[in-house]
């Protein structure tokens, strides 16, 4: 690869959501930005080569994907019809250089208003997460489908199904001007970029467990919707978790690639400054108004970052917080990791009684983070021969690489 072809790779990688976002807003036309957006990603393939690579590639991708979305407009009276109410002549006018623009960070980014528009209440609920996941996220369909647990073709169903929506009742995707409608959207918002996080934190599939791109992403979003919202609890918890949680990235993976447990992270290795950031953030967002789910959660991510070493955990204060949890709604992923916090307060049998206790929940069946706690609390009470049918079973259900590769140390 050139350099060109690296820098090409990596703005896709890394900015394709905030271009395809900015299209959107303008056009309104989630189709037509994406064909845009695609064009002027073969645009700059063939030219960055040749004429070099630009200042600000972004810029000049927005430029480029405005023109031929611009020109696909004036060829299909159809689409000009649909679109004629975003004045979308307005953009005929000269437009300046995209080299013109220094400061890379002076251009608009509409992700956030992409967000907000996707939980628009005419979307069906199923729908909006996996929109906002596959066009502001960045998340492929795979993905997706691997993030929200269900088939690749029901995913797809449901975005071919929210984007004719979007379409048919002309949505605009835009951050609500009412104060009261922006807030029964939040949840729906914050659920979306958390399960971003946890795609880049603990990749479903590939060779490598952390996809950074990924948990920076969703951390930039989690700090524009506290922004957003700075007297509201829960996305200063959501950040706070993040931040916590993103902390740990640099020690909880070896040099092959495979996960390394909590109790054996070095913990000098995390970032102390995302921990103070973290645990000050989570802090606040106790204190604050409408404290809920991810304010619970930042408090006990907060907990575990305030522990000079695994064995100095307060357990018991993690156990009552998921308790806390429990009380917003029944989960079987929190009690999952509430199981394993009283296997660590009080013994490992007590904690697998109630790991068994699970085994029959329908969505930690197939979920192999549940397999696995399983058969560690079975290797420490001895039941060796049960924790290798428990190994096995999460072998099979683990997709990414290094999971599969440290649950293949185990079974050596």
């Amino acid at each position: 690869m050139t350099p060109a072809d690296d820098v090409l790779a990596r703005v896709h990688r890394e900015e394709h959501s905030r271009l395809l976002a900015t299209l959107v807003r303008r056009f309104g036309d989630l189709d037509l930005a994406e064909d845009a957006a695609q064009e002027a990603m073969e645009s700059a393939l063939a030219t960055w080569p040749r004429d070099g690579v630009p200042r600000q590639p972004l810029a000049w991708l927005i430029t480029a994907a405005r023109r031929k979305a611009l020109d696909r407009v004036r060829r299909d009276s159809v689409l000009a019809q649909r679109l004629a109410a975003l004045h979308v002549e307005e953009d005929r006018r000269p437009q300046p250089s995209p080299d013109a623009i220094v400061d890379g960070d002076s251009l608009p980014d509409e992700r956030l208003a992409m967000l907000m528009g996707c939980c628009h209440p005419a979307i069906a609920p199923r729908d909006r997460v996996a929109l906002m996941l596959r066009f502001v996220g960045g998340l492929s369909t795979g993905e997706v489908a691997q993030a929200l647990l269900v088939p690749v073709p029901t995913l797809q169903a449901r975005i071919t199904r929210a984007k004719k929506r979007i379409a048919t009742n002309r949505i605009p995707l835009t951050v609500p001007d009412d104060p009261d409608e922006r807030a029964r959207r939040l949840p729906l918002v914050l659920a979306a970029i958390s399960l971003i996080f946890t795609e880049g934190y603990d990749a479903s599939s590939g060779d490598h467990p952390q996809r950074a791109e990924l948990t920076a992403e969703a951390i930039r979003l989690a700090r524009i919707t506290a922004a957003l919202v700075p007297h509201h609890a829960e996305p200063t918890g959501l950040l706070a978790l993040l931040l916590l949680t993103d902390a740990r990235a640099a020690a909880r993976v070896d040099t092959d690639g495979v996960p390394v447990p909590l109790e054996d992270q070095d913990r000098a290795r995390w970032d102390r400054e995302r921990l103070v950031e973290g645990v000050r953030l989570a802090e606040r967002a106790a204190t604050m108004p409408h404290a809920s789910r991810f304010a619970i959660q930042a408090a006990i991510a907060a907990v575990h970052a305030e522990a000079p070493a695994f064995a100095e955990t307060d357990w018991a204060q993690i156990v009552a917080l998921y308790d806390l949890l429990l009380r917003e709604g029944d989960d079987p992923v929190v009690r999952l990791n509430r199981a394993i916090a009283v296997g660590r307060r009080d013994s490992p049998d007590e904690g697998l009684a109630l790991l068994r206790a699970l085994a029959d929940e329908p969505e930690l069946v197939n979920h192999h983070p549940y397999h696995v706690a399983l058969a560690l609390f079975l290797d420490e009470v001895g039941e060796h021969d049960e924790a290798t049918r428990a190994w096995q079973h999460a072998l099979t259900l683990a997709d990414n690489g290094g999971m599969r590769r440290f649950i293949e140390r185990k079974l050596a």
